[in-house]
């Protein structure tokens, strides 16, 4: 499960909340904010998977890149046209283009341009890259006619029709930085237009040159020229434990710096930066989760730090807790039987099994949780309380083994059914919930088995599960989690997708919210499985920043860095 919840924190790490256009006269001289990360920087480029870096490298592209779509604080898209625009141009086969607009622009001076949206799709679709779209929505799609290096805008065709259209490809790495440590020779012309040949011919010793640069080239060892961004910061010192940032001052996209100077200092542990933090010497921290270090430790650890000179967050996030059913295969799956009506009762039934209650307390004696009622909106969300209160979440709120075990005798099936329940047997949170699910098994009509796993990543493939118990991606957040139907632990089957998200996917920008929100009741009636309570996440700040707001879908230490009130250093 670790991937899947690495890819949720990727996409939510990435939200930014868009604001008009700002310019650079916003930056205040002489002035710094401080950043204190924790794990070993293996790589800038954020589109590449790493378990001790990737948080690292996505807190600082946010500073660093720009993408078409951000996310704002209620988890709705926001077109950042400076940068570029997306549109769908076909519907069957479902033909999409991207477009770079004139603030899309390298800090070297070159222009993105579609030999840096080939490479993130050629990332997307072969694993040699370790890309993080790798078995995406992006992976299925192809490129419409021969690009050539220099074209503002490249065209894809989707395999079906997709939810997150708008934010499926980002550019996270220059294409010429890569192509270079390639060896393809010339200028930034030639090295492009070489690019785009390997990709087009599909040069296969090139093509295994490009996916070792993608992340080699931006290892903090490589050339200082290797490092460049498109947006409102650019890198001015890159080393394994510390990055300089400084803002662009001739920067015309969105969200100017405030800032002058960003410095990010990483650290081997949670303690040290804590340390760092509370000697007045780092300005920003997000504690990560250990197995070593849980949320209630580091909770704790953050209180001790609270004073008058540093404020303690624990905003939500993108993230809940969740059981989730599968729907592929097993004792869950309309393909199961003869009638789809006795899966459908037996998923019903489980529900009724489901602790949510009880394990909300349970994990509200180590850390503050809010409790989730939807599977698309966070309860930060201007739209939570209208979907919560009629998408039939409140018929799940009690454990009622009672109701589960009558359900399951109306079946008059010919064997009890064996619940088999995957989850994360690392995380605490999880081993706890299966403790409290399984308190009343015996009179809830099924039978259940741990098939918990350290990493539940295997059996999620294969699908040797009934049941899905962990961390999944709020499916509202930008609305690109809807693809997490298809893909996700829920092994929904092609026609039950396409019937669900058939309203998602041809919603505009104004009917969108009912869209999801029909979508949300559709899932409960379906006994797609039940949400618990958000995770939080810890932010600590010194309050010599002021305005400072934090991510309200993870715990990223960069987010609006745009509204940050700094003064210049004495």
């Amino acid at each position: 499960m670790k991937r899947l919840i690495s890819l949720a924190a990727v996409s939510t790490l990435a939200a930014i909340s868009l604001t008009a256009c700002s310019s650079t006269n916003t930056v205040v001289p002489n002035s710094h904010v401080t950043i204190a990360e924790v794990g070993s920087l293996t790589s800038l480029n954020a589109d590449v998977i790493s378990a001790s870096s990737n948080k690292i490298a996505c807190d600082i592209s946010v500073l660093t890149t720009q993408n078409f779509y951000e996310v704002d604080k209620n988890g709705e898209l926001i077109a950042n046209p400076s940068f570029g625009t997306v549109k769908v141009v076909k519907d069957a086969p479902f033909t999409v283009t991207y477009t770079f607009g004139k603030a899309a622009v390298w800090s070297d001076g070159s222009k993105l341009d579609s030999t840096d949206l080939a490479l993130a799709v050629t990332a997307a679709k072969n694993s040699e890259f370790n890309s993080i779209h790798y078995g995406s929505s992006l992976t299925g799609a192809s490129i419409v006619g021969t690009p050539n290096a220099g074209d503002s805008s490249i065209t894809l065709q989707f395999e079906k029709p997709i939810a997150d259209w708008k934010t499926a490809l980002d550019v996270t790495v220059p294409a010429h930085i890569v192509g270079k440590f390639a060896e393809i020779g010339g200028n930034v012309a030639a090295v492009r237009a070489g690019v785009i040949s390997a990709i087009v011919e599909k040069k296969a010793d090139v093509l295994a040159k490009l996916a070792t640069g993608y992340t080699e080239a931006f290892k903090p060892s490589a050339s200082p020229e290797n490092f460049l961004a498109n947006g409102a910061y650019a890198f001015t010192d890159v080393s394994a434990t510390k990055l300089v940032l400084k803002a662009q001052r001739d920067y015309r996209g969105l969200h100017s710096g405030i800032a002058e100077t960003v410095n990010v200092l990483t650290f081997e542990d949670n303690a040290s930066a804590y340390k760092t933090v509370g000697a007045g010497k780092a300005d920003v921290f997000a504690p990560q989760v250990t197995l070593n270090e849980p949320q209630a430790d580091l909770v704790s650890q953050s209180q001790g730090l609270s004073t008058k000179a540093i404020t303690v967050l624990a905003p939500g996030s993108s993230l809940s807790e969740q059981f989730v059913l599968n729907l592929g295969a097993g004792n869950f799956a309309d393909s199961s039987y003869s009638d789809p009506k006795i899966a459908l009762t037996l998923r019903q039934a489980f529900l009724n099994v489901v602790p949510k209650a009880r394990a909300i307390d349970f994990a509200s004696m180590t850390q503050t949780v809010s409790k989730s009622d939807s599977f698309v909106y966070s309860s930060s969300s201007k739209n939570y309380s209208a979907v919560a209160s009629s998408n039939g979440s409140s018929n799940f709120i009690l454990q009622d083994a009672e109701k589960a075990s009558e359900l399951v005798a109306g079946l008059k099936l010919s064997k009890t059914p064996t619940i088999r329940v995957l989850f994360d047997s690392d995380n605490p949170a999880a081993v706890a919930e299966w403790t409290l699910l399984s308190d009343h098994a015996a009179s809830s009509g099924f039978r259940l088995s741990n098939v918990s796993t350290p990493d539940p990543s295997v059996k999620l493939a294969t699908g040797e599960y009934e049941v899905y118990l962990g961390p999944l991606p709020l499916l509202g957040v930008g609305t690109g989690s809807v693809q997490a139907l298809a893909n996700g632990p829920a092994k929904m089957p092609e026609s039950t997708f396409n019937a669900l998200t058939k309203e998602v996917f041809s919603a505009t920008d104004k009917n969108l919210g009912s869209s999801l929100q029909t979508l949300d009741k559709q899932l409960f009636e379906l006994g797609y499985g039940l949400p618990m309570y958000q995770l939080p996440t810890l932010l600590v700040y010194n309050n010599r920043i002021q305005g400072f707001s934090a991510d309200p879908f993870g715990n990223n230490s960069t987010w609006g860095y745009w509204t940050w009130h700094v003064s210049t250093d004495k």
